[in-house]
């Protein structure tokens, strides 16, 4: 197992660089699903996330109901509102416009915000089934497969899972404190047996290959970004350096736990760890691609 970490040099190596006669096709088409009644922030962070991450196309689907709020507070994306059924959630007739709407895209993003129960884990299971392009599971995604993690041997895409240590205790049936006594070893015996890249979030957060010959720790990042959405933010920007990396989630996972966290040490330099919201760190995300860029000047 090779064990590394990213700096400002590496992350300016392995950031890929723009074609200069490109357009918004070669930057790639992201699709992500989020939202519910009670949950319309996650939505807004994750859009952010990707279109500040280069991505040529974000589409947003997400339950009508939430429509309003969220057209009144993003302008950038494309809109795919989906039936609301009397949970707040997107509803099951949903399934196959999912599906369509997922095989013209290049990366596809679900979790932040769906909620749990039969609809979202049919959206889940689907996508996983039946989809090859590349995944990234997030938040409520993860608690619906971690009801049967096998599902995740039928995938047919490059998949990357995003749990935090509550959701990665759901899907190895571990405790939480046996989890970060070992996460390591953890993550490696998750990816070997499920094949799947894993990103497990937390102080220094861990990013492995689905192979699980090749894992990142990350240094970045400060209690800044320990708040509610900030997950939302990360997945959001992984998903939209997807198309950039050709669909290499694992690459754009590592670089992407790395932008994310930077945003918050950026943040730290001006203001307390305290205050730092979320929807500071997406604004401050075309400074980190700046640094970044730059080799480290600031």
């Amino acid at each position: 197992m090779i064990i590394k970490s990213l700096d400002i040099s590496s992350a300016n190596a392995m950031l890929p660089k723009r074609d200069i006669n490109g357009n918004k096709g070669t930057f790639g088409k992201v699709l992500l699903i989020c939202g519910s009644k009670n949950m319309v922030g996650c939505c807004v962070l994750a859009t952010n996330g990707a279109l500040r991450s280069g991505a040529g196309l974000v589409t947003l689907a997400f339950p009508d109901v939430l429509y309003n709020s969220l057209t009144s507070r993003l302008t950038e994306n494309l809109f795919l509102p989906l039936e609301t059924d009397d949970r707040g959630f997107i509803n099951y007739t949903s399934l196959q416009t999912v599906l369509d709407a997922a095989e013209k895209a290049d990366v596809i993003m679900i979790g932040c915000g769906i909620g749990t129960g039969y609809a979202p884990s049919l959206l889940t299971t689907s996508l996983l089934e039946l989809t090859d392009k590349p995944i990234i599971f997030d938040a409520d995604s993860l608690n619906c497969i971690s009801a049967c993690p096998r599902i995740l041997k039928k995938s047919k895409g490059n998949v990357l899972l995003t749990p935090h240590p509550g959701e990665m205790a759901r899907l190895t049936g571990k405790s939480i404190s046996d989890i970060e006594s070992d996460r390591e070893k953890t993550v490696i015996d998750f990816c070997s047996e499920y094949k799947v890249n894993l990103l497990l979030k937390g102080h220094e957060t861990l990013i492995c290959n689905s192979d699980a010959t090749e894992m990142y720790v990350n240094k970045t990042g400060n209690t800044g970004l320990s708040k509610g959405g900030a997950g939302d933010l990360l997945s959001g920007i992984i998903a939209g350096l997807t198309p950039s990396f050709k669909g290499d989630v694992f690459k754009s996972a590592v670089l992407g736990a790395f932008v994310h966290g930077m945003t918050a040490d950026v943040l730290k330099k001006e203001f307390s760890e305290y205050s730092i919201l979320p929807g500071d760190c997406a604004s401050v995300l075309p400074k980190v691609y700046s640094i970044i860029e730059k080799g480290g000047i600031d």
